[in-house]
């Protein structure tokens, strides 16, 4: 093989084993035979989508299907089997999904791959009838009361999530008063308050502005307009909107995002409560400030 091309270098790991990688396979020469194990990379992190995530369940199996199918066609000892499904098990296990789930998949993989006929011309193949795909988003178990509705017909149904890392942390056109994070800066110092609102954030910029002219401290803007004797600013001056989302744990989530990364930007007023920092949201601040 090293003869094909100046660029291939294949080595012998040991001369013991007598045995390479090569791409998923670790092959190992003996005296009598050639004997393939399934090979992975020292980087490989093993993570598959956890069983608690809120995925369309095919899209969790098609991990542990691609490694039962590896498993039976490119292992050829019973050795090597063993020890491969060994390791299935214990991915399985660190992403949340018991042995019998394992044990499930592979069970189901050999029965279909004996019941899969085998084609024999393009006779048959014309005989099979025209499929279409449609997508409908995944938002819960739920959808498949719908999606069951397709059985038996000619319609072939696929998933999309809706809580990829991308779609979580990408920032979204939003209109000015829509609900989420906003902040209201001082026109006098020009720092800034960090707050949420499930309602239009003019709405809540009024109850801010409420509380100054009432002389009242409840919001920490107010206090700080108040204790410092600064100006408040005009809503189009100084309320904006940083993240459209919903009311909930995912829009308290990205207040403390915003709140520790206008903390360590150095423009957060001293009066608002800053929550414990956590490490998860020191990973996301660079990719957040690169994009402010």
């Amino acid at each position: 093989m090293n003869s094909i091309n100046t660029n291939l270098e294949f080595k012998i790991v040991t001369e013991l084993d007598q045995s390479i990688n090569y791409l998923d396979m670790t092959i190992t020469r003996t005296s009598k035979d050639i004997n393939i194990d399934i090979y992975r990379k020292p980087t490989n992190s093993n993570i598959t989508i956890h069983q608690n995530s809120n995925h369309p369940q095919d899209h969790k199996d098609a991990a542990y299907r691609y490694y039962a199918n590896r498993m039976k066609e490119l292992t050829n000892t019973k050795q090597a089997i063993s020890l491969e499904r060994i390791r299935i098990t214990e991915i399985a296990r660190q992403n949340g999904y018991p042995e019998q789930y394992i044990n499930n998949i592979i069970q189901k993989q050999a029965a279909r791959n004996s019941l899969n006929p085998v084609n024999t011309g393009d006779t048959q193949a014309e005989q099979i009838p025209k499929t279409k795909w449609v997508t409908f988003t995944y938002y819960s178990p739920l959808i498949r009361k719908i999606t069951n509705l397709f059985r038996g017909t000619q319609l072939r149904v696929a998933f999309r999530p809706t809580n990829t890392i991308i779609q979580l942390l990408s920032s979204k056109k939003h209109n000015e008063n829509s609900s989420g994070i906003y902040e209201i800066a001082c026109n006098t110092c020009k720092l800034k308050y960090v707050g949420q609102s499930g309602r239009d954030i003019t709405t809540r910029y009024k109850e801010h502005i409420r509380y100054i002219r009432t002389n009242n401290s409840t919001s920490a803007y107010a206090t700080h307009i108040l204790d410092q004797r600064h100006e408040y600013g005009t809503a189009k001056d100084t309320l904006k909107l940083i993240q459209q989302c919903r009311k909930g744990q995912q829009m308290n989530s990205w207040e403390n995002l915003y709140i520790q990364m206008y903390q360590q930007q150095g423009i957060l007023i001293n009066e608002q409560q800053v929550y414990e920092h956590s490490s998860l949201y020191a990973l996301a601040l660079p990719r957040r400030q690169t994009n402010q």
